[in-house]
């Protein structure tokens, strides 16, 4: 069986077209993702925008304007909304907005009104509705402090309601409520793994082909030998397993640690979910190997139509994977790829093992299925022409 496992693993080494579905395929795909959102962080960053302040007389007598543009400007600011520009006329505004030098500009009326003109082409990339929005909330506090200090000014004399109107009244709080902050790109890696998982069953049908003895000259003369038909065909098997199993286990790893995505749990289950992949992979392929009826380009087809309800192919690919989960459970669940997947997915997301388990375990009984099919299979060939 050493041997049968060792010739295997040979020939499956020397083809190189098998390889390039397995083994290349997900690096050069993962390379293409990983340069795809590369600015997606940046989609999401803080934005900035060029603001002119014109600091007149107006200006200064506006109570709290000046604390309040500090805040989202200066340096100790938690997130800088704007770098402001001091002006001394609205004349110096519009001409900087001109040159291009601010986005937009602050005026005050007589009474105490802050005003925003926004310049026709904006440089920064912070939307004007944002900018409007701080200065509201400065109008709406201090209205309300004003009111405040004509009918109840008591309240005033402690410092403790000023202190209040100055805190957010309103905070925001982040809460978390999978065991991993979400990641939008992760569930593009998960479903091409999962497609290389596919494709490594046609790497697993050449070698049991080659295997028969009506599938090469070598399976011709193996088939002669005096070991048991039954060693061969298991030693290819798990020889062919191996190779696909170290060909994820190389891509998983490029992901892992080159494009730096995310897998959740400990090292140790993602093997395991890896292994257990690769395994329902190689069952199938012995399925689709025993015969010769079904051919690589049709294998790898089935294979690409399976990953659209993984949502490999990306936002409607997605929506079609989540709706037919939503209204048809089982038809989604019964895609092995879609197992393969979530087993990925279970580690990163849920903050228990049980959906991680559900899928291995579904995985083994497809697998258990696809094997026991093979046997018969293989069993009922004739070799008459011999």
């Amino acid at each position: 069986m050493l041997s049968s496992i060792r010739t295997c693993v040979l020939s499956l080494v020397r083809d190189r077209a098998l390889l390039v579905w397995t083994l290349l395929f997900p690096i050069i795909m993962s390379s293409i993702f990983m340069a795809m959102f590369s600015t997606l962080d940046e989609s999401y960053a803080p934005v900035t925008c060029n603001l002119g302040v014109i600091e007149d007389a107006n200006y200064d007598a506006a109570q709290g304007l000046d604390a309040t543009l500090d805040a989202i400007s200066g340096s100790s600011a938690q997130e800088r909304l704007a770098r402001t520009v001091p002006l001394d006329s609205e004349e110096d505004a519009i001409a900087a907005a001109n040159a291009g030098d601010i986005d937009a500009y602050l005026t005050v009326d007589a009474a105490g009104t802050p005003q925003l003109h926004v310049a026709a082409r904006m440089n920064g990339r912070l939307s004007p509705e944002i900018m409007r929005a701080v200065l509201d909330s400065y109008l709406h506090t201090r209205e309300a402090v004003v009111t405040v200090a004509a009918e109840r000014p008591t309240l005033l004399e402690d410092g403790s309601a000023l202190a209040a109107f100055r805190s957010d009244a309103v905070q925001t709080v982040r809460l978390q409520a999978t065991k991993s902050a979400p990641d939008p790109s992760a569930r593009y890696y998960f479903s091409l793994l999962a497609m290389t998982a596919g494709m490594g069953s046609m790497l697993v049908g050449y070698a049991i082909r080659n295997a028969q003895p009506k599938g090469s000259a070598v399976g011709a003369r193996r088939s002669l030998a005096g070991v048991p038909r039954w060693r061969v065909l298991l030693g290819t098997i798990l020889g062919a397993w191996a190779c696909q199993f170290v060909c994820m286990l190389v891509a998983l790893t490029f992901m892992w640690v080159v494009v730096g995505v995310g897998f959740g749990g400990s090292p140790a289950l993602v093997v395991v979910a890896t292994l257990v992949s690769s395994l329902m992979s190689c069952a199938a392929g012995s399925f689709f190997g025993g015969g010769t009826s079904v051919e690589p380009g049709m294998v790898s087809g089935a294979t690409c139509l399976l990953s659209l309800f993984t949502g490999l192919y990306g936002t409607a690919s997605q929506r079609l994977a989540d709706g037919i989960e939503a209204t048809l459970p089982a038809l989604a669940h019964a895609n092995p790829l879609w197992q393969m997947s979530n087993c990925f997915y279970a580690l990163l997301y849920y903050d228990t093992l049980e959906p991680f388990v559900t899928s291995c375990l579904t995985l083994l009984a497809m697998a258990a299925i696809f094997f026991s099919l093979a046997a018969l299979r293989m069993r009922r060939l004739s070799h008459d022409q011999l």
